[in-house]
């Protein structure tokens, strides 16, 4: 085999491997990411993240909606009685306002965050997607560091596309109401 077949062959095998690599995160990682959220997700255009947010994280959102990203967000049951429910639908109201989609779903409990492009540009390109998954939600005492959580992140193509298989049918259900529609139903 020539050297340069065999050259093209071992870089083609690097980038492959780099599909496999999985990062855990404690809270200072998952900290660090969500300040960076913007350039960690940067270049994909659709991003769904399930979990309660607060305004903590509600400016780099906004920031993603503003580039055109697509941002799609499910959060769980929000009972406004409770103030940092309140704040929480506060800042969600705001993200709606922006252009973000969001729902609420009663059942919800998985916490990840996927981002990635719904028509791939590029076909020869096999890391199309990112995906966080863990105990973080995107709110003050996560992104604080108040609790401890743990995760994992992972470019893995397989990975991706199944945490997309889970969110889309939770987006879709009937029990996934916008926000709107929880809002204006008394629900909270």
């Amino acid at each position: 085999m020539p050297y340069e077949e065999f050259r093209e062959k071992i870089v083609k095998l690097q980038s492959d491997v780099k599909l496999f690599e999985a990062e855990f995160l404690d809270r200072d990682e998952f900290k660090r990411f969500a300040d960076n959220l913007r350039s960690n997700v940067e270049g994909w255009h659709e991003i769904c993240i399930t979990g309660y947010f607060s305004e903590t994280i509600r400016k780099s959102l906004e920031s993603l909606i503003k580039i055109q990203c697509n941002i799609r967000l499910i959060c769980p049951y929000l009972d406004t009685k409770r103030p940092r429910d309140r704040k929480n639908l506060q800042a969600l109201s705001k993200l709606a306002n922006a252009g973000a989609e969001i729902r609420v779903n009663d059942r919800l409990h998985a916490r990840f965050l996927v981002a990635y492009n719904r028509v791939q540009k590029h076909p020869t390109i096999k890391n199309w997607g990112l995906l966080l998954i863990g105990s973080f939600d995107f709110n003050t005492e996560c992104i604080g560091r108040e609790r401890y959580d743990a995760g994992i992140k992972t470019r893995h193509p397989d990975l991706v596309k199944s945490a997309i298989e889970l969110f889309e049918p939770i987006w879709n259900e009937s029990e996934s109401i916008p926000l709107e529609d929880f809002m204006k139903k008394g629900k909270h």
